[in-house]
């Protein structure tokens, strides 16, 4: 056995972020909204378009593609929807791309006028992102922070 390698997937780098925000809407009326992959690129920065390879409504094993573009690249990444629970929570799972260790957490509480959801990201960085990762973690907390805030302006502004 190799001494410098022992442990090594014990030793896994993750990377969390998480951000809340508190938006005046119903909670039925934000889970519906934001569950709904096909809205992504109306709230969020990076998205240029979701292709949803399972037909309905959103549900557990939904599978879809999300296209973003990042540092001038347009990127493709797989994603499966591991967990669903109507207006209380949902996790999406990368299955692909160029981040394929990454976890996408979405939690909404009823709050007194509206609902409280909170958007929690977890990574396995590459080696070379590793060296980046305090930069990379605060611009994911800003992109997360910029994201919601658009998502409260749009659905408060219905």
């Amino acid at each position: 056995m190799n001494p410098g390698r022992r442990g090594e997937k014990e030793h896994r780098a993750i990377m969390r972020v998480e951000e809340s925000i508190e938006i005046n809407r119903p909670l039925h009326e934000v889970f519906t909204y934001v569950s709904d992959v096909g809205n992504f690129p109306e709230w969020t920065a990076h998205t240029l378009e979701v292709r949803k390879d399972t037909p309905g409504p959103p549900q557990q094993s939904d599978r879809f593609t999300l296209a973003i573009k990042s540092v001038g690249r347009r990127f493709e990444t797989p994603y499966e929807r591991t967990s669903y629970e109507p207006n209380r929570r949902y996790t999406d799972r990368a299955v692909g791309g160029p981040i394929p260790n990454q976890q996408w957490d979405y939690t909404f509480r009823e709050v007194p006028g509206g609902t409280r959801l909170t958007r929690a990201v977890e990574a396995e960085p590459g080696s070379l992102l590793k060296l980046l990762e305090p930069l990379q973690k605060r611009a994911v907390k800003g992109q997360l922070r910029k994201d919601l805030q658009t998502l409260k302006e749009l659905l408060e502004a219905r």
